[in-house]
């Protein structure tokens, strides 16, 4: 498969089914210690590659990088990182590896220091990675700020014109979590910024995203994107557990399909189980 055919199944709104969480699925293995998730890249590769196995297996198409937290402002080896990150998800046999970009970790002026140069130098520096290590897709997710994602979108696009797919992580008053911008918002700058998806992921259970997709459906003609979490997690026994099982997400999924999403998959709590639940 070729970037080009993905650009353009995503422009035709195929169904794609991405792969289930990361964190969550190393988090069950005793070398992950819940410090630098994306140091596992290189210190236990073979984790990181079992679990975008797993996915794969289950009928996954779309694989993204163990590199949410990666940034240059964070990790001075995060070139290192993306370079062993992008090697893990091709050794899983995925038929297109993302690269996977999350927040700074750090507020945008004027709410914090972060200038909107240094942000976009960093999304820049990102994105020069991803092309030098001939990824096939950029994911842009779990924003919280649109401006942020507007930074991130512009410095992709001064680079490459690979696909971009853009996500923001939102409350249940329906706005960002860190600014409230509204989907119609996230949908604005995703349209104006040469994004080639947009859409939700994280935040909560697929069973509260149906009214998140609905509004970014009636917003943008891009193809929208579904990406929840297994529900909320239960910490009383002092770990994360997530209730909504593989069948039950697998029939929310396909509301959500029904509402306009054609890029769907899963993020905190889900597993490959769940992801063979939608394939199915």
């Amino acid at each position: 498969m070729t970037q080009n055919s993905l650009k353009e199944r995503l422009a035709a709104k195929e169904i794609l089914l991405m792969d289930g969480a990361m964190g969550s699925e190393l988090m069950k293995h005793p070398e992950y210690t819940g410090n630098h998730p994306s140091e596992l890249n290189i210190t236990y590769p073979g984790i990181v590659t079992m679990v975008h196995k797993s996915y794969v297996d289950a009928g996954a198409e779309l694989v993204i990088t163990n590199t949410f937290d990666v940034n240059p402002r964070k990790y001075e080896n995060y070139a290192k990182i993306i370079s062993a990150a992008v090697k893990n998800a091709r050794d899983s046999g995925a038929m297109y590896v993302g690269l996977d970009i999350g927040p700074i970790g750090e507020l945008l002026h004027p709410m914090g220091l972060l200038t909107v140069s240094d942000a976009f130098s960093c999304f820049k520096a990102l994105a020069l990675e991803g092309v030098k290590n001939a990824v096939d897709f950029f994911m842009v997710e779990t924003v919280t700020d649109e401006n942020e994602a507007r930074e991130a979108l512009r410095a992709i696009r001064e680079v490459s014109d690979l696909p971009v797919i853009l996500s923001g992580a939102f409350n249940k008053r329906g706005g960002l979590f860190v600014t409230g911008c509204k989907p119609e918002g996230l949908a604005k700058i995703a349209d104006e910024f040469g994004a080639d998806a947009v859409g939700a992921n994280c935040s909560y259970g697929p069973d509260l995203m149906l009214p998140l997709i609905e509004s970014f459906a009636s917003a943008t003609s891009l193809p929208i994107v579904a990406k929840p979490n297994a529900g909320l997690p239960d910490m009383s026994s002092g770990k994360a557990v997530y209730n909504v099982g593989a069948s039950e997400f697998a029939g929310y999924m396909e509301k959500l399909v029904e509402a306009g999403a054609s890029v769907i998959g899963g993020c905190c709590g889900t597993t490959a189980e769940h992801i063979a639940a939608i394939r199915r």
